[in-house]
C-alpha cells in the first residue's frame, strides 16, 4: 500500500541522515539513494507495473505530461531525499557535483507544478494547463521551500564544476522562491554569501578570458595598463573610507541602533 511504501522510504532516509550525522557520507548516499530506488516504483511511467495501486499512478503521470500532480506525503520524502543525497554527493569524500547536479535538476522537475501559481497545480510547456484550480495554499508554500533549496543545491554544485554564471542564476533564483515561500521570507546568510563568491568568481573568470583574448591580439600591456589603474583606484577608495570611518560623523553612523 501506499502507508507501507511511504514509511518504508522514510526509514531510509531517516537512517540515511543518522549516517550523515555520524560522518558515514558514502552509508548515507547509499540509503538515500535506495529510498529514491523505492519511490522510483511509484513515480515513474515505466516499467508499467501490475500492482493496481502503482498501475493508477504511472497512468496519471503519463496522462500529464510526465508529472506528479497530487502533493502527497510520498512525493515530499522524495524531493527531500535527492536534495540529501544531493548534499552527500557535495561532500568531499564523494565529490561529485555533477550527480548532485542531477538529482537537484529532478527534484526541481517533480516540484514544478507546486510552484508556478499559487492556489493552481499547473503543467505543459507554457505552464498554462491548469489541472486543479483549488490547491491549499500550503502547497504552495512548502514546494517554494523546497524549491528554494533545491536551486541552492544546484548553485553549489555547479559552482563546484566552476560554472560561475549558472551558479549565480541558481541562488537568485533560490533567493526568489524564499521571498515567495512566505509574507515574510527571507533569504538566509548562506544563500547570500555564496551569491556574492559566485559572482566574484564570475568576474575574474570573464577577466581571465578578456584577458587572454586581448593576449591573442598583441594587446595585452594595454589590459595590464588598465588592471594596474584599476587596482589603484581600489586602493584609493579604500583609503578614503578608511580615513572617513575615523572622523566622528562616520563613528556616529556606524553606531548600533
Amino acid at each position: 500500500s501506499w502507508q507501507l511504501l511511504h514509511d518504508t522510504v522514510l526509514l531510509l532516509k531517516e537512517s540515511g541522515n543518522a549516517a550523515m550525522q555520524e560522518g558515514a557520507v558514502t552509508v548515507a548516499a547509499y540509503r538515500y539513494d535506495k529510498a529514491i530506488q523505492y519511490c522510483a516504483t511509484a513515480f515513474t511511467s515505466y516499467p508499467n507495473s501490475k500492482i493496481e495501486f502503482v498501475k493508477s499512478q504511472q497512468d496519471s503521470i503519463i496522462h500529464h505530461d510526465g508529472h506528479v500532480t497530487q502533493w502527497v506525503p510520498l512525493l515530499k520524502v522524495l524531493i527531500n531525499t535527492r536534495l540529501n543525497l544531493a548534499m552527500a554527493m557535495l561532500k568531499p569524500q564523494l565529490s561529485d557535483p555533477q550527480g548532485a547536479a542531477e538529482q537537484s535538476s529532478q527534484a526541481l522537475h517533480e516540484l514544478r507544478p507546486f510552484v508556478i501559481e499559487q492556489g493552481k497545480v499547473m503543467i505543459g510547456r507554457k505552464r498554462d494547463q491548469v489541472v486543479r484550480a483549488a490547491e491549499p495554499v500550503e502547497t504552495f508554500r512548502e514546494a517554494k521551500t523546497l524549491q528554494a533549496k533545491a536551486y541552492f543545491r544546484l548553485g553549489t554544485a555547479q559552482y563546484a564544476s566552476q560554472d560561475f554564471a549558472s551558479a549565480v542564476k541558481s541562488f537568485e533564483h533560490s533567493i526568489k522562491s524564499t521571498t515567495a515561500a512566505s509574507e515574510n521570507g527571507k533569504p538566509g546568510t548562506l544563500v547570500l554569501r555564496r551569491l556574492a563568491e559566485a559572482k566574484r568568481e564570475y568576474a575574474k573568470k570573464k577577466r581571465r578570458h578578456r584577458k587572454k583574448f586581448k593576449s591573442m591580439l598583441g594587446e595585452d600591456e594595454e589590459e595590464q595598463e588598465e588592471e594596474e589603474e584599476e587596482e589603484k583606484a581600489a586602493h584609493r577608495t579604500t583609503t578614503t573610507n578608511a580615513a572617513e570611518s575615523k572622523t566622528p560623523e562616520a563613528a556616529a553612523k556606524s553606531g548600533g541602533d
